[in-house]
């Protein structure tokens, strides 16, 4: 873990008020309750920005998995929670793709294994 640092911050009483009342809540001090909800916010903008991202076809899965840290299926996991359609493409394109995967695992497998197409 890096070193602590102070950061001295101006905040609104109210929001100020709500701070206290999460930290109270989950008996923290204010430094800890600070801490836990910036990083969370963090994360939470990241897996956003990550999500619309893929939405957009401007990042892959693995570019999506990747950029918040996770596996393709933990992904793949969130993408559908956030109800994103994984995937990409025409129906024909993916049974093909699909299929030719599976045809040459087969092969890699038992190659004298025929496999039809």
């Amino acid at each position: 873990m890096s070193r602590a640092v102070r950061v001295n911050a101006t905040m609104d009483e109210e929001l100020v008020r709500r701070i206290d009342a999460f930290a109270e809540r989950r008996y923290e001090d204010r430094s800890t309750a600070l801490r836990q909800l910036v990083d969370f916010a963090l994360r939470e903008l990241q897996k956003r920005e990550a999500v619309e991202a893929y939405r957009s076809g401007r990042v892959t899965l693995r570019e999506f998995a990747r950029a918040l840290g996770l596996d393709t299926w933990a992904a793949h996991d969130l993408l559908r929670a956030e109800g994103v359609a994984v995937a990409q493409g025409r129906r024909a394109e993916t049974r093909a793709a699909l299929e030719s995967a599976l045809a040459e695992l087969v092969r890699s497998v038992d190659p004298a294994d025929p496999v039809d197409p």
